[in-house]
């Protein structure tokens, strides 16, 4: 079984630690709000919203950075690679028991069959009456009917 990359495992755990400090910095206003309804005499300031806006930013931007980390920048839909995102994928298809290969064999194989033959002759018979081309294999014309 092939493992992750060491950098793929450090970006994960970088975006992990953004989102904990984003969520810390996010709920920072709550602890703010509570301190000011315990003894709103004494308090000479409003809390601060900037903080919750950053921790904010910082979770959606740890969670973009951990899930490059997981699944590659291929799995990850920032790089359209196919091959790559195979590739990419690789540690999670040994784990769910090859199943991921299933899967992408069988878009090939619809692939292969919806794509047109591409030397492929095709013959028509040309009708003596009206000159109409008919399928190479029909009795009678489409067109009037005459036996060919």
């Amino acid at each position: 079984m092939s493992k992750l990359s060491n950098e793929r495992k450090v970006t994960y755990y970088i975006g992990i630690g953004m989102m904990v400090f984003g969520f810390i910095l996010f709920i920072s206003v709550f602890f703010q709000v509570a301190n000011l309804m315990r003894d709103p005499f004494t308090a000479n300031k409003l809390p601060s919203f900037t903080n919750p806006i950053i921790g904010f930013i910082l979770i959606a931007i740890g969670r973009i950075v951990s899930r490059i980390g997981a699944k590659g920048a291929a799995g990850s839909g920032m790089i359209l690679d196919p091959d790559k995102a195979r590739e990419d994928l690789k540690p999670f298809n040994e784990v769910k028991g090859q199943m991921l290969n299933d899967v992408i064999s069988n878009i090939d194989a619809v692939n292969n069959i919806t794509k047109p033959a591409e030397n492929k002759e095709i013959i028509k018979v040309k009708c003596r009456l009206c000159g109409t081309l008919n399928e190479e294999d029909a009795k009678f014309c489409k067109n009037c009917g005459e036996e060919l």
